[in-house]
């Protein structure tokens, strides 16, 4: 490939890119709110202005953040004075977590919300029960309305985190107000819908990519691996939210639990088809970890066996995944072309993933994430698989639609090749039968010849006789022969030439030996045959033919080479193209493209193609490196 061919590639690659990144950008802020800056939830490294105490007896003791997340059902007191500039911003609604933590709200002492109204509701004196259950329904919130005039006031907060969840996180603590919650419920609908609409119409592409390959005669069933993945992360986007749409009988049936590991395992399986010399190497890698997952996943549905989800099996799909990429680099290495493409995106996009993240710790931003990692490894691991499953799905889709497009191409390629052959075949016919036509004469001829020739010896005519048999000598000369070599290809392609340039009184002296099982492929010979015999019988056209034009070609194999040269003469200079060294046609713009193609035939058989011109011939010639047989 031409360097100007591969640097467009690249421009629309880039430009793809581009529009890509701008479509993101513009709907990312229908997707977020500054909500967001008004939590108040204590982290880890930041109690994030709250006192956190215990009171038992009336005796207060301080308590950190590790403390209050390690409790296991006790009492806790958070207390802050809250500020005034909200309230003047129109923040009046107070927000908390539900369901994982049991809480009771003071404002100055004043209750003003309690989970349970039957407890002692005073500062100092809550107990709350360990059978509390917490509200009905995942990701539900305690919202009140603060009263007015709450600003420089204490908010103090009774919390209890509920044993009976499995989940556990800090209470959640958020300041709002009727446009955030309109806000709030705008950018989650969104950040639900589109994500899932996406992945959706990626499924929906990659089933009608599937469609295509079947209806020209392709069989593709791996796609169908890819588009049940992109099926199922659009169901985990919609079942990983804040709520499990209950209501919706649809999505009832599915096993959430095995979303995860078959979001990344569809993909890892598309791979493993793609693979050639290493597919039974990687077959355990993949197969085993993901059988072992599934299994513990449904086997964990029964109630006897229901303390198994609490064991992160789909980790195991991390030893597939780096397994991937050992074998990926191998297949690289042996010349697998899908993997030549998806290897270094592969790489490219785990370096991306992984100094993202660096890139949040390192500015500060994602410390709270990197506490996260810490605390809670699991819950980061299923994180990151889904991001790894997204990264595999999207490669996965670039190398199916790669594949069909080069598919494609070179379908329309061969049946170019095929055009031209039939062409061929058709022009070697015609000089086939001209041939013939022309030995039929002449033999019927021959004998008048040869009588006119014995009856001018008997008479001892000598000058008449030279004469006579250098007409005759003439017009033998014009019947072209019938077969050159053994390779048909090869023969019909020279036979082409030699009537073309019979037609312009050009002589070609022909030393051709070429079998008929070479390695290189037709529709290269065609490339590199026709443009070589043209180009020479265009330059040899316009000398006189009192210069006796003509052209030599040679082709012959030596070992693993097929030698092919060309020597015609030339009665003008060949300027250089700067940019590829080849010679550049002096026909303007939109010509020499023939040189170019010769040269990336030559380049495919690693040779280079060769011109020269010296003592009035222009010299052109090539080694192809064949293919053992």
């Amino acid at each position: 490939m031409n360097m100007k061919k591969s640097n467009w590639k690249l421009g629309w690659f880039a430009l793809y890119a581009v529009i890509l990144l701008l479509i993101l950008g513009f709907l990312y802020p229908y997707m977020v709110t500054d909500a967001e800056k008004l939590f108040l939830t204590p982290m880890f490294e930041d109690a994030n202005g709250w006192e956190i105490y215990t009171l038992e007896n009336n005796v207060r003791e301080d308590k950190t953040t590790q403390e209050l997340f390690d409790s296991a059902g006790e009492t806790f007191y958070l207390s802050r004075t809250l500020d005034e500039q909200m309230e003047r911003d129109g923040f009046t609604i107070l927000e908390l977590d539900g369901v994982t933590w049991q809480q009771s709200i003071f404002l100055d002492e004043e209750l003003l919300y309690t989970v349970d109204p039957s407890l002692d509701n005073r500062i100092g004196f809550v107990d709350f029960p360990k059978e509390y259950r917490g509200l009905q329904g995942m990701g539900e919130y305690v919202r009140l309305s603060l009263p007015p005039n709450y600003g420089s006031k204490t908010l103090t907060i009774a919390l209890a985190f509920n044993t009976e969840t499995e989940y556990k996180s800090m209470p959640m603590v958020r300041m709002s107000s009727e446009d955030i919650q309109t806000q709030q419920t705008v950018s989650t609908a969104n950040r639900i819908a589109m994500p899932a609409i996406a992945y959706m119409m990626i499924a929906i592409m990659l089933l009608g990519l599937f469609f295509y390959n079947g209806y020209h005669g392709q069989k593709s069933y791996s796609i169908l691996l890819l588009t049940t993945a992109a099926f199922f992360q659009s169901l985990r986007v919609l079942l990983n939210f804040e709520f499990y749409f209950s209501s919706h009988f649809s999505l009832n049936f599915i096993p959430v639990e095995l979303l995860i590991p078959l979001s990344l395992g569809m993909p890892l399986l598309y791979m493993f088809t793609q693979m050639k010399r290493w597919r039974k190497w990687y077959a355990p890698f993949i197969f085993i970890p993901l059988g072992l997952s599934i299994l513990f996943h449904l086997i964990a549905r029964f109630p006897m066996f229901a303390f198994l989800s609490y064991y992160p099996y789909d980790a195991l799909l991390y030893v597939s995944l780096l397994a991937l990429g050992v074998f990926a680099v191998l297949e690289w290495k042996d010349g697998n072309k899908t993997y030549h493409l998806f290897t270094p995106l592969f790489f490219t996009g785990i370096a991306c993933i992984l100094l993202t993240a660096m890139g949040f710790v390192l500015t500060g931003k994602g410390e709270a994430e990197f506490v996260m990692v810490l605390r809670a490894p699991i819950l980061m691991m299923y994180e990151a698989l889904q991001r790894y499953g997204s990264l595999l799905l999207i490669l996965g889709g670039i190398v199916s639609f790669a594949l069909t497009v080069k598919r494609a191409a070179d379908t329309k390629s061969e049946l170019s090749i095929l055009s031209i052959k039939n062409e061929l075949i058709s022009e070697n016919i015609v000089n086939i039968q001209e041939s013939s036509t022309e030995i039929a004469t002449l033999r019927h001829d021959m004998l008048r010849h040869l009588y006119t020739l014995l009856d001018l010896s008997r008479k001892g005519e000598r000058e008449r006789i030279e004469n006579y048999l250098e007409k005759l000598t003439k017009e033998t000369e014009r019947i072209l022969p019938v077969k050159i070599c053994s390779h048909s290809v090869v023969n019909a392609l020279i036979s082409r030439s030699l009537a073309k340039a019979n037609k312009v009184g050009i002589q070609m002296d022909l030393h051709v030996e070429v079998p008929d099982d070479i390695t290189v492929a037709d529709n290269d010979l065609c490339t590199l045959l026709m443009n070589m015999l043209d180009n020479a019988i265009e330059a040899v056209s316009s000398l006189a033919k009192e210069e006796n034009p003509r052209i030599e070609l040679t082709m012959h194999v030596r070992g693993r080479y097929l030698f092919i040269e060309t020597i015609n003469s030339c009665d003008r200079i060949i300027l250089s193209d700067e940019k590829t060294g080849l010679p550049a046609s002096g026909k303007g713009e939109g010509h020499g493209y023939g040189m170019k193609a010769m040269s990336e035939v030559a380049k495919k058989y690693n040779s280079k193609l060769q011109v020269k011109q010296e003592n009035g011939q222009v010299i052109v010639r090539t080694a192809l490196l064949m293919k053992e047989k």
